[in-house]
């Protein structure tokens, strides 16, 4: 039954994301703080680095000019031909774009120096998983970054609905308090954060989605109340007649540390063909 619903959900991510993978490129709104990721994530030449539902490969692409090699992974084939076109225009050769899936990554323990995720975490079914996967094939001393919404309790149930309707791929954004949970790892050390916003106007949101029919007016109309309550968390305003809002980004960042067991090579784990 669990496989099932997990079939049911890809397909649906793989639905919705072969609709969005060109729109998606044309977000500017994507391309914010990404020079920030790269510093926090002190990426060296000397670094092998992996970016899971890598998408478009907007961050990947940026890895590659300061990584040795990147690795990206994603689950929709239109994203990734997306993303290797943006390979191709950057005239990058040190990167590897892999169909695959999250939950089961088709990689060895300890492969890579830095794991990185962006926007990703709120389409998982079991973000536990998923997050257990990426520090099993992060290398000793390697840095696991996430990046996505980060909520407040109060916030959670009126933006999970919204998001919802907008992508019906949407499972949840998690809150700071279970990104805490997360990341409160035995295996994992020095945690860092830092917050930024990724200021949207609701139209041009709405042209890059595909919600299911007549969703669109009621996710206006969510947008709409939202001006003086605030019950969003995303500051939403008017301007010029038009409604502005902000997505809530947090990225968090952390260390892996590995038991002597693992540091003996025991608990291995062959890839995924």
């Amino acid at each position: 039954m669990k496989k099932d619903i997990q079939k049911e959900h890809n397909d649906n991510i793989i639905k919705q994301f072969s609709k969005q993978a060109i729109p998606f490129t044309k977000i500017k709104g994507h391309y914010d703080s990404i020079d920030t990721i790269i510093s926090m994530s002190e990426v060296s030449q000397d670094d092998k680095v992996l970016d899971i539902a890598c998408g478009t490969g907007i961050v990947t692409c940026e890895f590659a000019k300061y990584a040795k090699n990147v690795v990206g992974l994603d689950i929709t084939k239109d994203m990734i031909a997306q993303a290797v076109k943006a390979q191709h225009e950057n005239n990058l050769t040190n990167i590897k774009f892999d169909l695959g899936n999250v939950e089961n990554l088709p990689y060895e323990n300890d492969s890579f120096d830095i794991i990185f995720t962006r926007y990703s975490f709120h389409h998982f079914l079991d973000t536990q998983k998923v997050f257990d996967e990426m520090i099993r094939v992060c290398k000793s001393n390697g840095k696991i970054i996430v990046v996505d919404v980060a909520l407040e309790n109060k916030y959670a149930l009126v933006y999970n609905h919204m998001e919802k309707l907008r992508d019906p791929s949407h499972t949840k954004a998690l809150t700071f308090d279970e990104f805490d949970i997360l990341f409160k790892n035995k295996n994992l050390t020095n945690h860092k954060q830092s917050s930024y916003k990724v200021d949207m106007e609701v139209e041009n949101i709405l042209s890059a989605s595909f919600p299911h029919v007549g969703d669109k007016d009621k996710i206006r109309d969510i947008f709409k109340n939202n001006i003086d309550t605030n019950s969003l968390g995303m500051h939403t305003h008017l301007k010029d007649d038009k409604i502005y809002f902000s997505y809530p980004i947090t990225i968090f960042m952390a260390d892996k540390i590995v038991s002597q067991k693992r540091e003996r090579g025991l608990n291995t784990r062959a890839p995924v063909n």
